[in-house]
């Protein structure tokens, strides 16, 4: 009897192992990073391997479901007697005085003891590192494949007729659909996952990030905003214009009407040397997009009428500001130089916890690359913009504002422009 019971228990140990082994790999697989196994199998065998598998992903799936299923059934067949014989004395459930109750303990606890040791707990396991366990277990996973491999392809080919008996397409072959979007997302993700808190993305990583989110880009998030945008009157003096090009650094200087929000048009820098006799005769045309206008959008505006140059407009048709070719690309590709950079964005350490920063950050990607929890709020983006929604004015410099243990000090104003702030955590919990 103890001999017997001793099989039983190294059966039913058995099969939870491979059911929980069929169980983590099929998750695994389900949940691997495809671009980064890609990428490995061009440098290990171990993703050349994977990077077959998953050119079969159905055969796949199916040969893990039959060895899942097979060890199913032994733990079922093993674990049933022992709980009878355990609970109720009996080695047989149509044996006892009460069989259904004996055959739906019997169902109970082994359906309990699978679901959390072969279902659960692997599942959560293999799911959180995908692609290291299936390198760790490549080698019995592709032996263990080509075994179960006859039954697997009895499972596909009924599944495909199943489908086809009910009238439905099976979709074509999707173990041949290409990397996409997703992919890369769960690589950049994954890659992004493994640095330190304090650390950036590499710059290729970056940009490839940059083009998933760029969808998301409006033209008001890259716009040069109207009160630092450099413009001209239309009756201005040629010589003027000539001065200012020089003394600005600038290629294209924005033309307009009695005041900015008639712009009409702009003038580069090049036409000058053809000796024109007013503005009026190298005026560009330029065009309008409204605010809330995806970058993308605009950027294909750009490349269909050959401009460089947009006015963006508010919603009551004011003037926001100016956006240029070199303002959407920097979305994508980070900073660019260019005639419009005219002073740089400050971001300074002056001591522990302490910054200063240009009042025209965005305060999402502060909160984000510097750990602060500065409060969100669509009314604004930038620093500047939280000062004002927060004062309902425009501070002057040494105006202090302090939000949830953060302490906000207007360093520099020019005009009715906050150009500078301090900003000190005065609250741990505000890291």
């Amino acid at each position: 009897m103890d001999s017997d019971l001793s099989s039983s228990l190294a059966i039913i140990g058995l099969a939870l192992v491979a059911s929980a082994f069929f169980s983590g790999m099929e998750i695994a697989f389900v949940s691997a990073n495809r671009l980064q196994l890609e990428l490995e199998s061009k440098s290990s065998w171990q993703g050349r391997i994977l990077t077959h598998l998953s050119s079969r992903t159905k055969l796949f799936i199916a040969t893990m479901l039959v060895g899942n299923n097979l060890a199913l059934v032994f733990c079922g067949l093993e674990s049933g007697a022992i709980v009878s014989q355990g609970i109720f004395g009996v080695s047989d459930w149509t044996e006892a005085a009460q069989p259904i109750l004996v055959l739906a303990v019997q169902t109970l606890v082994t359906t309990l003891v699978i679901l959390v040791v072969a279902e659960f707990i692997p599942k959560a396991l293999f799911h959180s590192n995908a692609n290291f366990w299936l390198k760790i277990f490549v080698l019995p996973l592709v032996f263990i494949h080509y075994l179960l491999l006859l039954p697997g392809l009895l499972v596909v080919g009924l599944s495909h007729f199943s489908i086809r008996l009910v009238g439905r397409s099976t979709g074509g072959n999707e173990d041949d659909e290409p990397l996409g979007a997703t992919d890369l997302d769960h690589f950049i993700r994954e890659m992004s996952g493994r640095m330190e808190p304090e650390q950036e993305l590499e710059h290729e990583l970056q940009i490839m990030q940059n083009a998933l989110d760029f969808n998301k880009v409006l033209a008001r998030d890259c716009l040069i905003p109207r009160n630092e945008v450099i413009a001209v009157e239309l009756e201005t003096p040629l010589s003027e214009v000539r001065e200012l090009f020089i003394s600005k650094g600038l290629s294209k200087i924005v033309v307009y009407r009695e005041d900015i929000d008639q712009t009409i048009g702009y003038v580069h820098a090049k036409d000058l040397f053809n000796n024109p006799e007013s503005i009026k005769s190298i005026i560009l045309p330029t065009f309008v997009v409204p605010e809330p206008m995806p970058a993308d959008d605009v950027l294909k505006r750009f490349k269909q009428r050959k401009r460089h140059l947009a006015i963006v407009v508010d919603e009551f048709g004011g003037t926001s500001g100016i956006l240029t070719m070199e303002d959407i690309m920097e979305q994508l590709v980070g900073n660019i130089e260019d005639e419009h950079d005219r002073e740089e964005l400050i971001e300074e350490v002056i001591g522990p916890g302490k910054w200063r920063f240009s009042a025209r950050l965005d305060v999402g990607d502060l909160n984000e690359r510097f750990g602060v929890k500065l409060p969100l709020n669509d009314a604004y983006e930038t620093l500047g913009g939280l000062l004002i929604h927060y004062t309902e004015d425009i501070p002057e410099a040494g105006y202090n504002l302090t939000l949830d243990g953060i302490n906000i000090e207007v360093e520099e104003v020019s005009g009715n422009r906050i150009k500078t702030i301090i900003l000190h955590i005065t609250s741990e919990e505000t890291i």
